[in-house]
């Protein structure tokens, strides 16, 4: 995973703790049925951008994969 995506899922994860939100939460805001798709974004990367744009969008997050690149 890399450097980017690791900050990425930080700041997804401290914004889900803002909102007092757990994985369940987020899946059914951005549209998913299950858990298991953001399980899998969190947890390896895998997902497509589309999915990490409406994460991004809903958290208030600006394109991270570009925003730390070369940190």
């Amino acid at each position: 995973m890399s450097q980017q995506h690791k900050k990425w899922v930080e700041l997804v994860e401290q914004r889900l703790k803002e909102k007092g939100w757990n994985k369940a939460d987020l899946a059914q805001a951005v549209g998913l049925s299950s858990q298991g798709t953001i399980t899998d974004l969190l947890k390896s990367g895998k997902g497509s951008a589309d999915l990490k744009l409406r994460v991004s969008k809903l958290l208030s997050i600006r394109e991270p994969w570009e925003l730390f690149e070369g940190s």
